[in-house]
């Protein structure tokens, strides 16, 4: 039971760190990180940014949590999990620091710019300058997002017991989304997101129901 549990507990977190990951978006739409003055108008008219941008941090180190306390890499996959656990672990931190600015940052200008107290021009440059610091932490943070999951896609297809199409899914699904973060385009970034999402997703659900199967097979031998 105690060695299930280790398997889907961490699988779990997986699909919750996902569903996390996807609410910003789907609330957030697109905001117009590229203008100043209407990002600033986009986020006064969100009294929920803050918290849902803080959602995104929660989503990556959740994952980063849940992948580190899986049990199930052996063999010449232990040593590709430690490399990704690197990677994944340096990327929540970059996407804190992201998100932070982004949650915090412009909710901030946001007030002042409402609030008439301080010269508009200023705000405005301010919000330029952060938009311009924000922009360039984003393709970093996507890049190093994408190798974690590029990485973790090579963890799974050497591991026994795991399909290899998974794990092949994972590293095409990171490889894109690093092409994407390097050719600065979120064009390209967000469909391989989404099939990063999907992969997350997949291999969650595999370990559970592979965990699940391993109990009812060890129950009906017991017996």
């Amino acid at each position: 039971m105690s060695t299930k549990l280790n398997v889907i507990a961490p699988a779990v977190a997986i699909v919750v760190g996902t569903v996390l990951y996807i609410i910003p978006p789907v609330v957030h739409l697109n905001p117009p990180i590229d203008d100043a003055e209407q990002i600033l108008n986009y986020v006064a008219e969100r009294p929920s940014w803050r918290v849902v941008d803080l959602l995104n941090i929660a989503a990556v180190l959740i994952w980063a949590a849940a992948f580190a306390a899986l049990p199930v890499w052996d063999g010449a996959a232990r040593i590709w999990s430690r490399a990704a656990r690197t990677v994944l672990t340096a990327s929540a931190a970059v996407f804190a620091v992201y998100y932070s600015l982004r949650a915090f940052g412009l909710e901030a200008a946001a007030n002042r710019y409402l609030d008439n107290a301080t010269s508009s021009a200023a705000i405005l440059s301010e919000t330029e300058s952060l938009l311009m610091v924000l922009g360039s932490v984003a393709f970093a943070a996507q890049a190093m997002l994408g190798a974690s999951i590029a990485l973790y896609g090579i963890t799974v297809a050497k591991t026994s017991g795991l399909p290899a199409w998974l794990g092949l899914t994972g590293v095409v699904a990171g490889l894109g989304w690093i092409s994407g973060a390097l050719l600065v385009d979120f064009a390209v970034i967000v469909p391989f997101t989404v099939l990063g999402w999907a992969w997350t997703m997949a291999l969650a659900f595999t370990l559970i129901r592979s965990a699940l199967r391993r109990d009812v097979s060890g129950t009906n031998q017991a017996g």
